[in-house]
């Protein structure tokens, strides 16, 4: 069984116990996920299936979440599911100073990650420092926030949905917004909306997880992949990238290529211009 499923993950698991639970529904070892979502987070999760889990690294990586934030309220986890650290009393601030500490998020290019995350350093995951009451210095990482929509405002808490590139903390951008308020805050709900081109809509409800469900609904990497340029291979050219040769480009076009043979994929490839534009194999998935 190999390709993609789209599922709503329930708030409680963990993406890892996803993963465990799909290889015991379905019996077999080789299924991944394409970004983790914490365990009282909601929505898309992308997983991978058999041969799939290759795919992983190339499939679009831009996230659409929707996200509550809470002001007033700062936690150790900077979500309403951690320890209190600091509260204040203040009034909620008018509509356009609220709206404005959201839309001005947009554009960030760099960020913080929180303490309690599942970064490693020093060889170590970074919330397990935190359980010990060590905190370490963390440099920023780059990141992209394109777009925030404020959806709406209700006294302290605020709806919005965010573009964002992966690997962008949400619950950080809610504290960022309260900081430019001169508020603590928090983030109270996220749900993953969109993960690249692919949609909640789509998405097995937990009800659903059963294995003729999951089965019928794996995505090729026809779909999954769709973002790559393709090249269909003739048998000629399908023998030479099962030796490992690179095949000439149909156009100039950079990046990674999809390479098929009888509607199969065959390989992903770099394309090389000092190769003369030619494509050159990165993993090739059947001979």
């Amino acid at each position: 069984m190999d390709g993609i499923l789209l599922l709503d993950k329930p708030a409680g698991l963990t993406s890892h116990d996803v993963v465990s639970r799909l290889r015991k529904l379905l019996g077999m070892r080789a299924i991944g996920h394409a970004g983790t979502l914490d365990p009282q987070a909601t929505g898309l999760l992308v997983v991978a299936l058999g041969s799939a889990t290759r795919w992983l690294p190339y499939l679009p990586s831009g996230k659409r979440y929707r996200a509550t934030l809470r002001l007033g309220l700062a936690t150790d986890t900077e979500d309403i599911w951690g320890r209190e650290t600091a509260r204040d009393d203040a009034p909620p601030p008018d509509a356009a100073a609220l709206t404005g500490a959201l839309q001005g998020l947009a554009g960030l290019t760099e960020q913080v990650p929180p303490m309690v995350s599942a970064l490693k350093q020093g060889g170590r995951k970074l919330y397990e420092l935190a359980r010990e009451g060590i905190t370490v210095e963390r440099p920023a990482r780059p990141i992209r926030v394109s777009a925030v929509r404020v959806l709406a405002l209700r006294g302290q808490e605020a709806d919005f949905e965010v573009d964002c590139s992966a690997g962008t903390y949400v619950r950080s951008l809610c504290v960022e917004a309260g900081r430019s308020l001169g508020r603590p805050a928090c983030m109270a709900a996220l749900r993953r909306l969109a993960s690249g081109a692919f949609s909640l809509e789509r998405a097995l409800p937990q009800e659903r997880w059963q294995p003729d469900t999951l089965a019928g609904a794996l995505l090729g990497a026809d779909l999954a992949l769709a973002h790559l340029p393709e090249l269909a291979l003739d048998d000629a050219g399908a023998a030479d990238v099962g030796h490992g040769r690179a095949v000439a480009a149909p156009s100039s076009q950079s990046g990674v290529w999809r390479l098929t043979h009888r509607g199969r994929l065959l390989a992903l490839a770099d394309f090389d211009p000092a190769e003369e534009g030619r494509l050159r194999p990165r993993r090739v998935f059947q001979a």
